[in-house]
């Protein structure tokens, strides 16, 4: 019996673009993360390179510097290549700096990471749930997953179990465009960098600036709620 099937080295894979794409554009697709070497034309199958080594837009003015072997990551919000950022302000990690670069260097070069799924993935049993303007409250049965969710553009709550030692939650959007509010205990925070810390307030992941592969690691380490331990895409607190 036949299992699988090669169908390439892995070094590029194709890709089909709903609106035309230049050459260079670097594309985030879910937990992998491509740049295009030549043009793409719409609804044509392309090719997105995974792995390489690639010289990257940044700030020539205000930097950032990078050192060899630092990480590069991708303002995705600027179309800037940064040393990290905000917390959920959209960036994503890029690669490995390969040549150093100054404050007042317009490029940077790095090396592409082959394998992008982040360390809150590894590991963890995924769960598909679909949502439409729905909820979904999660439990300690639900830690230790990861929670892929399809969802519309209407609001979709996921409702999280009251904090506990040893809790740890993480829910991950499975298509662009949705919207999900993670939504904590009345009497619990949602507690991360630069987060006010306030009880039952809202972790909100926007329709028109999500894509599939977003996602929010929490754990309950904390006797006033949820820490983010993880997270990518522009999420705010509402």
């Amino acid at each position: 019996m036949v299992n699988a099937i090669f169908v390439q080295e892995g070094k590029s894979i194709n890709y089909t673009p709903a609106a035309a794409v230049a050459a260079g554009v670097i594309v985030p697709l879910g937990d992998l993360i491509g740049i295009t070497k030549s043009p793409i034309a719409a609804s044509a199958v392309g090719s997105l390179c995974i792995e390489g080594v690639f010289r990257v837009i940044k700030d020539g003015t205000s930097g950032p510097a990078f050192a060899v072997g630092e990480m590069v990551h991708w303002d995705s919000v600027n179309s800037l290549a940064v040393r990290g950022g905000a917390a959920g302000s959209g960036i994503y990690p890029l690669g490995t700096c390969t040549e150093a670069a100054s404050d007042s260097v317009a490029e940077v070069e790095c090396q592409l990471l082959p394998y992008n799924m982040p360390a809150a993935f590894q590991g963890k049993t995924w769960e598909d749930v679909t949502l439409a303007g729905g909820s979904k409250t999660l439990d300690v049965e639900d830690s230790g997953k990861v929670i892929n969710i399809t969802v519309g553009s209407a609001t979709n709550v996921v409702t999280l179990p009251a904090v506990a030692a040893g809790l740890g939650l993480c829910v991950r959007l499975g298509t662009s465009g949705g919207r999900i509010a993670i939504s904590p205990n009345a009497s619990d925070a949602i507690l991360g960098p630069d987060l006010t810390g306030v009880a039952d307030t809202d972790r909100i992941l926007a329709a028109a600036t999500s894509l599939a592969g977003d996602y929010i690691s929490l754990n309950g380490g904390h006797a006033d709620g949820f820490m983010i331990n993880a997270q990518r895409g522009i999420w705010v607190q509402a």
